[in-house]
């Protein structure tokens, strides 16, 4: 799979992820309009990877959603730390993680939830 794609599959899967986290479906919609009930009004994402590459990203869901999102930009192997050492006091709601030991550390502490079907079904099952 060529780099492009790759980095598509990885803007989508944030994306899901996003929404997923937030406990709910968001209906994008222009900034300063009125939010659906019970929609998130933050959202704190735990990146791994650099600002540069998601913050573009980052700055178009919150255009789209409304929804005002905090980023802390670290290593991955930082950003789980970070979450293992907060615990449940921890403000993440997303770990965006770029290789498997940061995401198997937080995973193996019990860390992360499972997706519910109806987010992981809008993803092709090949990725």
């Amino acid at each position: 799979m060529d780099s492009l794609r790759i980095s598509r599959v990885v803007i989508l899967l944030l994306l899901v992820a996003m929404l997923a986290t937030a406990c709910q479906t968001v209906v994008p919609s222009p900034a300063g309009a009125d939010q659906p009930a019970g929609a998130p009004d933050r959202l704190v994402i735990y990146s791994g990877r650099s600002e540069n590459l998601v913050g573009p990203l980052i700055d178009k869901f919150e255009a789209e959603t409304g929804i005002d999102v905090e980023v802390r930009y670290g290593s991955t192997a930082e950003m789980a730390a970070t979450i293992l050492e907060e615990g449940d006091n921890s403000p993440a709601d997303v770990y965006f993680a770029q290789d498997a030991g940061g995401l198997g550390a937080v995973a193996a502490a019990g860390r992360l939830i499972q997706l519910p079907d109806e987010i992981l079904n809008r993803v092709d099952a090949r990725f």
